[in-house]
Parts: C-alpha cells; sequence; structure tokens
C-alpha cells in the first residue's frame, strides 16, 4: 500500500517495541522514515531519507543541541509531514520505595523528550501549514494504577502538554493526536512478572492503528484511549 508516498516521517524510540513497530508500519505506507533512538549508532542524517525504508539515526531527544541538529538535518532535505513521539522509559514501584532517579529520567524523556521534539517539528510546520504530531501517551495519565505513582506523573506531563500543542497548532492546520494505550506486549513488562501478556496489544497491532489515523488527513483525533478487548490489565 502507499497511503503515506510522498510523506517524511519522524519517529523516537524507534530501536524497539512500539516505535519500532510504527517506523515499519509507516513505511510499509511509503513513507520516508527517519526512527531516532539512543541504541542506534549512526549519529547524523546525511542523506535524504528514502520512500518505504527506515533510516535509523541516534538521539538522545532529551539532549537539547542533538535534537535541534536532528531537524536541522531533516529541514535540509524538504519538509517533515509526521513526528511520532514514542521515546519512552518506565520504572515502577510504590511511592513509598520509589526512587527520585527513576521519577527524573521518565519525566526528562516524556515529557521534555517531547517538548523538544514536537518544537522543533512544530517549527518546520508552521509555515506550511500542515502536519501531523503524535505523542504515544498512555492510560495511566488518565487512570490511578498501583506502583505507576512516577511513571504516570510523567505520561500526565506529557498529556498537558500535547494538550496546549493541539490548541497552538489547530489554527495551522497541523493536526495533534495523542495516543493512550492499554497494555501493549513490549520489553517494558519484562521486570514485571504477573501479568497475562497474551492478552496485551502487540507493538503492531498499535501501529497499524496509528498509521490509520495519520493516512486519514481530513479526520483529527486529538485524543484517543486504546486498549486490548479485556481492558486495563
Amino acid at each position: 500500500m502507499s497511503r503515506l508516498l510522498g510523506k517524511v516521517a519522524v519517529v523516537t524510540g524507534g530501536s524497539s517495541g512500539i516505535g519500532q513497530a510504527i517506523a515499519r508500519a509507516l513505511a510499509r505506507e511509503g513513507a520516508a522514515v527517519a526512527s531516532f533512538a539512543r541504541r542506534f549508532t549512526t549519529t547524523a542524517l546525511t542523506d535524504r531519507p528514502v520512500a518505504g525504508q527506515v533510516t535509523e539515526i541516534q538521539l538522545d531527544v532529551t539532549d537539547e543541541a542533538a535534537v535541534r541538529q536532528r531537524f536541522a538535518e531533516l529541514a535540509s532535505f524538504g519538509a517533515v509531514d509526521v513526528l511520532v513521539c514514542s521515546a519512552g522509559v518506565g520504572a515502577f514501584a510504590p511511592v513509598h520505595t520509589a526512587g527520585t532517579a527513576d521519577l527524573r529520567e521518565m519525566l526528562d524523556v516524556h515529557v521534555l523528550g517531547t517538548f523538544l521534539c514536537v518544537r522543533e517539528a512544530l517549527r518546520l510546520m508552521q509555515p506550511r501549514r500542515s502536519g501531523h504530531l503524535i505523542a504515544i501517551g498512555s492510560h495511566a495519565a488518565e487512570r490511578a494504577f498501583a506502583d505507576c505513582a512516577a511513571y504516570t506523573a510523567a505520561k500526565a506531563g506529557q498529556l498537558g502538554f500535547m494538550r496546549v500543542v493541539a490548541t497552538e497548532a489547530r489554527s495551522y492546520d497541523i493536526r495533534v493526536t495523542t495516543v493512550m494505550p492499554g497494555a501493549v506486549d513490549t520489553p517494558i513488562w519484562d521486570d514485571r512478572p504477573g501479568f497475562d501478556r497474551s492478552k496485551m496489544m502487540k507493538p503492531d497491532d498499535l501501529a497499524g492503528f496509528v498509521v490509520a489515523l495519520v493516512a486519514r488527513p481530513m479526520i483529527s483525533v486529538e485524543e484517543v484511549v486504546v486498549t486490548p478487548p479485556a481492558g486495563a490489565l
């Protein structure tokens, strides 16, 4: 299929899980995809992303100078049509044992990282009055789960930020979407035994949903909760 042929998409957190699945799904629809992650080893985008392919580039989304550089490299090759902020980290513990270092890391990645990438993408999209900004949030931003206080604080902050972005971007005809998934079977569950991962959504399931949103330019979905059929696990 080629619903996104001619589009350039950026995906953060593209080395595994949801981000990797979304990057590949966008490419299958014809988009030229720049996939960013800390684990990648290529340190600069030196060639134009190719339609139908995923180009993997190293980026720490909490590094402001590096984020500016990656988007400047993209701008040198033309427009950015889609940004998907999927970079994420998670640490889970009851409040009375939770660590401040974990909280700071999650706030940095989910809130600061989303802020930096959205800001740079928005600066490229506004003059063209076109684009789609997507954050992969969490159902935890709106529903309380035990052991998730720090993660929930980070995801709620991300959601609040994206709500403001949606308000500001609307007058430029830029779509803004926060997708809030329930349980998705990714490595974030590796250290959390006791959950039935067979009942969770798979990353490809969520990726297909995100592509469906991107591929419908006359529909704007600003916030959506997506869960497995069994609901929250």
